[in-house]
This record gives C-alpha cells, structure tokens and sequence, in this order.
C-alpha cells in the first residue's frame, strides 16, 4: 500500500506490500499515484532513510511498469534502488528490485534476461525462506519459461508450486496451478494429460465454489475434446460454462469466448443455422466487453456461417468488417512492436551498469566471506600455534637432532628440485620456440597453397610465376627456421655454444619485415623500417634473427587493424640499439615487471585473438645477454610499446 507518512520507523517489503501496492495501481489514476509516491520519496531523502528511499523508488517503478507503461523511467529507479540495494546488509532488499527489471524485460519480450533476473531473486529469498514471495517468483518464472517455450523447466516449477499447496492445503493456488500445468500439456498437444490436469482442477473450484475459474476450466475442456474431434462432449462443457458466465455478473468476455467456440462445433458439423444463433449471442457481448480481437474473430465466424447458409451478401460485409478490425489491430500490433523494440534497445543500454552493479556486489560478499574465513583461520592458527608451542618445549631435544636431519635432506630436495626447474623451464622454452618461430611461415604458406588451389584459374601465369617464388622463399624460410630450432636445442644441451660472426643488422631487419609481411597484411597494418644503411655487427646472427623475429611477430599480434609498427637501429655509446615500436593495446606496469621473467609465466591474446606461449619474450632476453646486450620495453594502454635491445659494436 503506498504511504503518505513517513512516521513509521522501518518498512518491510514483503509479499503483501507488493499485492497491496499492485490494488491500488489498478484502482487508482496514475498521476495520482505518481503525485502521492514523490512526494513520500522526497520527504524520505530528506529524512535521509535509504530503507524507505528504496521503497518509494520501487513502488513509483512499478507504477510505471503496470500503469503508464514508461519501462525507460521505470529502469532508471529501479537502477538507483539497486544502488542503494546492492549497500545493504539485507539481501531481502534486492527481490523486488530484481523482481522489476525483471519485469521490464519481460515486457520488451528479453525473455533470457527476465529469466535470469527471477532466478537470482529466487535464490536471494530461498534464503529469507518467504514461501508466499517465492510461489510469487516461481509463477512468474514459469510464465516467462512457457513464453520461451521450455516447457520442461516451466513444468518442473509449477510442480513445485503444486506440492507446496498441497502441503499447505491452499486450495485456490492448486486449481490455478493444476490449469497452468494443463496449458503447458496443451502446448506440447499432450490432450489426455491436459484433460486429467484440468479435471484436478475443475474438482477443487467446485469444491471452493470459485465459478469463474469453473467456467474457464470447463471452456478448457470443451476445447481439448473439439480438437480430439469429440463434439458432443466439448458442446457439454461448453453449454455448462455457459450457465456459470451468466451466472458471473455476468461475464462478457467469457459469454462471447464460449459462444464462439460453441459456433465453430456448428460449423464443423455443417450446422450453419445453429452457428449462427450463437454467433449472434456472441457477437452482443463481444461488444459490451469491447475486446477487438474476440470481435474480430466473432466477425470472422459469422462470414464463415452466413457463406455456408449461401447469404452471401451477409458473409461479404460480416468479412470486410473483420478485414478492417484486422487491419487496425495489426497496425497496433506493429506499433507495439516498435515501441518495444525502441525500449529493449534504451532497456539494453542500462545492462553494463547493472551487471558492474551485481559484480560490486558479489565481489563484496566475496571479501566478506574471506574476511571471516580469514578471521577463523587466524583463531585457529593461533591454537595450533600454542599446541606446537607445547610439543617443541616438551621433546626440544629430540626436535633439535631431526632438524638437523631433515635440513640436509631439505638441502638435496632444493637442489633436485633447481635440476627439475631447470629442465622443465628449457622444454617448455624449446616448444614455445617452435609455435613462435614455425607459426609465421607457416601461416604465408597456407595462404600461398590456398590462393593456388581456389584461384589458379583466373591467375596469370606471372603471377603463378611470383606466387611460386613466394611459396620458395617461404619453404626455404621454413627450413632455416628448423635449423635455428636444432642449433638453440643443441645450445642448450651444451653441444654449441653462441660464437660472433659478422653480419648486416639492417638486412636483417629488412628480412623478418618480409617474413611476417603477410601477418600484418591481414591485419591491414603498416611496417616501417627506418634504416637503409649497412650495419655491421659482429654477434651470433641466428640468435638475434630469433629474437628480432619474436618481437616484430609479437608487435603484430597486439596492434590492431590499420595500426602501425616502426623498427629502426640507432647508436648509443658502445651499443647499437634495435628499436621495434608499436601503436597496439600497450601493458600495464603489472605486466611489464614480469613479462621478462620464467619464473611468472605470462601469456595474452592478440587484437584478433592469436594465441602464444608467454615464454617468448623470455627466450629473447636470453638470447640477447647471451650476445652481450640487454632488452628493455616501455609501454602505455592503449598507446603502445616500445622493445629495445642492444648489442655490442665489438
């Protein structure tokens, strides 16, 4: 029930809030309601209450939600009750609030986030254990799972609702729960099942006399034995439901729903006359409940009847009018259509900040969790602690001689424990080599194959001619990187060691530009080399054409599409210094203090999700000590990095 004082000193949102707040929303005018429900907001802000602040907030959402139908104003309180929510200590607070986006949701037919909204409100009150709210929860959620047509889950719900009346001995929720139990049967043309379901139902609203859900029951049955193709038996139930819709005030809807059902048996059974005399019946009420559909379709019967009769005048006007109700409510139809669409797509917008609402929360009750559990370790660790207190007092002596005994078999496990390191460490850097090194390649090489195999007949003969020489170079690319990969094994196993020759360092930068040029042509970035001159230097050229290669291949993998990669040699006292530089994602210094080290593996997806080992980079700063130089970067999110290394000129 809305509130119009604020003297109360604590608010509770239970399952009869809501059901006296859903009366007066369907009782009361909407500006009216919205009026009272501020004014209560202001006064509770001003009195600085987030207990009653949040309450106000969704009881004006839900005035939105069911009244005036405005879902964007209805999100934006919805989204600040669950800030102030997500602040409590009671998870109660939460329900509705997700109870109502929910709602939105549903209204914008997003049925998969409706659904998860309604679990997670029903896991929250699972807690606070409100049988009366989680029967509320459950049948929502079983509606919205029939919308999205898993029946199996929407079942499964239902049956729980059912065994809960039963238990409690809550006759009105068992029929109704038995009649939507019956719905899903239909749907899924399980007649009999339906039938049984409808009957359990029926028995009970005659027991607690509830005639109008007798009567729609009664309608059910009728429809099921029509589509078994049972008449008589469906005119039985129809006509019973007939007496009980008049017997209701009565009941228009009602009146005209069975009428119409009761022409279409007529009609079936080339009965036209009988139809029509129900038509007509139908046709009174149809208009005093002003339904458009049910008029539509009354109209649609009557064109069908009065065609059979052979009037065919009649049947032409009765069939234009239902033309002209069908166009008008297709065309409302579409415009629903419309405004929803435009309301999931505002709806949707709001989705980022709720789920970074709903991680804060869960990352706050993760921190709580640990916090206890840090808190009772502690205790416990405080007891232990005494007993072992206790323990080394009592046998010291005894303790003092294993110690010594233990601490040289401690000293032998480190040193095996180093071997091992050591010669896991070298496996995985001579398999990290070989997806760093072979990928490139490789990856020209099945582009070249591809090209020849699907486009061999629109090329021309020099460019198969240039495609071949590409594809040579390629396999001879391939092959000097496996004889790299065998020098570096050898290396490691001390069957070589890294002897200095002289080389060109711009020729080099120059073919491992042309190597990976097909990487980065498929990702449509730009590779600049900025020396032209000869550089010589004395180093062992294998080694640092590797790590050269490692870093250009790693520069492509994080820049973007349409980025730009810069590689250049400068001079710098008795150093030369190779510069590899790009605009790609960059790293955060969390990362660059590791990237370097074995001992924290670390390893990233690239801009188009290439896949690497993390060891790399690692292979390269031992390549490159092991030439007499160093390897530094510089690198900024979002702006880039910046991979430096040096060799000595002598």
């Amino acid at each position: 029930m809305l509130l119009n004082t604020l003297s109360v000193s604590a608010i509770e949102v239970n399952t009869d809030w809501f059901l006296q707040l859903k009366n007066e929303i369907e009782k009361k005018d909407a500006e009216k309601l919205l009026q009272e429900t501020e004014v209560s907001l202001y006064d509770a802000k001003d009195l600085q209450r987030n207990d009653l602040i949040t309450r106000f907030l969704k009881e004006l959402a839900f005035i939105h939600i069911y009244k005036t139908k405005d879902l964007e104003s209805a999100m934006e309180l919805l989204m600040e009750a669950l800030k102030l929510d997500e602040g409590s200590k009671d998870k109660n607070n939460l329900i509705y609030t997700y109870f109502g986006i929910a709602l939105i949701f549903e209204e914008v037919d997003d049925y998969f986030n409706s659904a998860q909204f309604l679990e997670q409100a029903i896991r929250l009150n699972r807690e606070g254990q409100s049988e009366d709210l989680q029967i509320l929860l459950k049948q929502k959620l079983g509606e919205v799972y029939t919308k999205m047509e898993e029946h199996e889950k929407a079942f499964v719900l239902y049956q729980d609702i059912l065994n809960y009346a039963q238990d409690v001995r809550y006759p009105e929720l068992e029929a109704k729960t038995w009649m939507k139990i019956a719905r899903l049967e239909q749907l899924q043309q399980k007649y009999d099942a339906a039938l049984k379901s409808l009957i359990n139902a029926l028995t009970i609203q005659r027991r607690i006399k509830d005639l109008e859900n007798e009567a729609r029951s009664l309608q059910s049955i009728g429809e099921i034995y029509a589509s078994l193709g049972n008449t008589q038996r469906a005119l039985e139930n129809f006509k019973v439901a007939l007496g009980l819709w008049d017997e209701i005030s009565p009941n228009e809807m009602g009146l005209a729903t069975t009428y119409n059902s009761v022409a279409s048996l007529y009609l079936s059974e080339k009965l036209p006359e009988n139809a029509l005399a129900n038509l007509k019946l139908a046709l009174r009420n149809a208009q005093k409940s002003q339904h458009q559909p049910l008029i539509m379709s009354t109209y649609q019967l009557l064109s069908k009847a009065y065609k059979a009769m052979g009037d065919y005048q009649q049947a032409f006007e009765a069939q234009e009018i239902y033309v002209a109700l069908d166009d008008f409510i297709q065309k409302e139809k579409e415009d629903r259509s419309i405004l929803k669409m435009q309301n999931r797509y505002l709806i949707n917008q709001k989705q980022s900040t709720i789920d970074e609402l709903e991680f804060n929360r869960i990352q706050r009750e993760f921190e709580l969790e640990e916090e206890t559990r840090s808190k009772n370790f502690i205790m416990i660790l405080f007891g232990f602690a005494v007993i072992v207190l206790l323990l080394i007092l009592a046998f010291l002596f005894n303790q003092k001689r294993n110690n010594r005994k233990l601490a040289a078999a401690n000293a032998q496990v480190a040193s095996q424990n180093k071997e091992l390191q050591e010669a896991n460490a070298t496996k995985d850097k001579f398999f990290s080599i070989i997806g760093h090194d072979l990928k490139g390649p490789l990856n020209s090489l099945t582009s070249f194959s591809s090209l020849l195999m699907h486009h061999t007949e629109s090329l021309s003969k020099e460019e198969i001619q240039m495609l071949a020489t590409d594809l040579d170079k390629s396999l001879k690319n391939l092959f000097a990187l496996l004889e790299n990969l065998l020098e570096w094994s050898r290396s490691q196993t001390g069957n070589i060691e890294f002897k200095a020759e002289l080389f060109d360092l711009t020729e080099t930068l120059h073919k491992n530009v042309g190597l990976l040029s097909q990487q980065a042509e498929n990702k449509k970035i730009k590779i600049q080399v900025t020396n032209i001159e000869p550089i010589p230097v004395k180093a062992h050229e294998n080694s640092v054409n590797t790590v050269i290669r490692n870093l250009l291949s790693n520069a492509i993998k994080f820049t973007p599409e349409g980025g730009k990669i810069k590689l250049g040699i400068t001079e710098k006292d008795e150093f030369w210094v190779v510069n590899i530089a790009d605009s790609g994602v960059g790293m955060p210094e969390s990362v660059v203090d590791k990237i370097f080290r074995i001992d924290t593996k670390h390893s990233t997806q690239g801009t188009a999700k290439e896949k690497g080992t993390g060891l790399g980079l690692i292979l390269c700063k031992e390549f490159v000590e092991k030439n007499g130089g160093q390897i530094s970067v510089k690198s900024k999110e979002g702006k880039g990095s910046l991979f430096s290394f040096t060799l000595p000129k002598t």
